[in-house]
């Protein structure tokens, strides 16, 4: 149990949860850093908000699977953007010897380090955000970052093709989703996996501009979902606090 030498700036370390992975009991270590400025971003303080967030030592998390070895059976690497540290890879190969299943929550701009996990098996799910058609509207919906979509469909490609679990994330933001743009990335994904659309959370968000905004409504929400479960695979809706 020792991490030293890791290079991860581990910014949070939930202990254990049963909200960030479906049927597991999981410890969720958080990165601090983004590459992406996504307007809606509820997690805004691990992404421009370092300064006011103290930095953990990555063998808090490896204590933690210690103390509750036998109750915890996953930890999820989330962030920000986890794929940003250098120590990525060796700091999940050290929770995996404790037991536990591993799941990667990535914005999907840096295939590399994702391709290299997966070749790895230090994997068992990988979360992707799908932000947007992939296309010139991931621009606006990754708040003004170029983001080459050519580099995300590489990124989806390798979890459509890795055989593990994977997950697809899409925040339901009225101003970057609408029912059109809805049923254009349903036709564009792949049938396997789960596709996790979520409510617009308008209340703490990175941009000030889009507090208070509007939300979709439950009976908008019940169209998208049907938008979106049409002729594909399995499709969960998080409608959210007030949703």
């Amino acid at each position: 149990m020792n991490a030293e030498g890791i290079d991860f700036d581990l910014r949070g370390l939930i202990e254990n949860s049963l909200l960030e992975w479906d049927d597991h009991v999981a410890a969720v270590a958080v990165a601090g850093g983004c590459d992406l400025r996504c307007p809606y971003c509820h997690s805004w303080r691990y992404v421009t908000g370092l300064a006011d967030l103290g930095r953990l030592d990555p063998d808090d998390l490896l204590r933690l699977l210690a103390r509750q070895r036998g109750w915890i059976d996953g930890v999820v690497f989330t962030g920000g953007e986890p794929t940003l540290q250098p120590g990525l890879r060796d700091l999940i190969a050290k929770t995996r010897d404790y037991g536990v299943r591993t799941k990667l929550h990535t914005n999907g701009t840096r295939p590399a380090v994702v391709g290299a996990l997966l070749d790895e098996k230090l994997l068992d799910c990988l979360a992707l955000d799908y932000k947007a058609p992939l296309d010139g509207r991931l621009f606006a919906a990754s708040g003004g970052k170029a983001v080459p979509a050519a580099v995300i469909r590489e990124t989806f490609a390798l979890a459509r093709e890795s055989g593990i679990d994977r997950e697809y994330h899409t925040t339901l933001a009225p101003r970057f989703v609408d029912r059109a743009t809805l049923g254009e990335m349903a036709e564009a994904l792949e049938k396997g996996g789960t596709w996790f659309l979520q409510q617009f959370e308008n209340g703490d968000v990175l941009d000030p501009a889009l507090k208070g905004t509007k939300r979709y409504d439950n009976d908008e929400l019940d169209a998208l979902f049907a938008v979106a479960a049409a002729g594909r695979g399995r499709v969960v809706l998080k409608r959210g606090k007030s949703g």
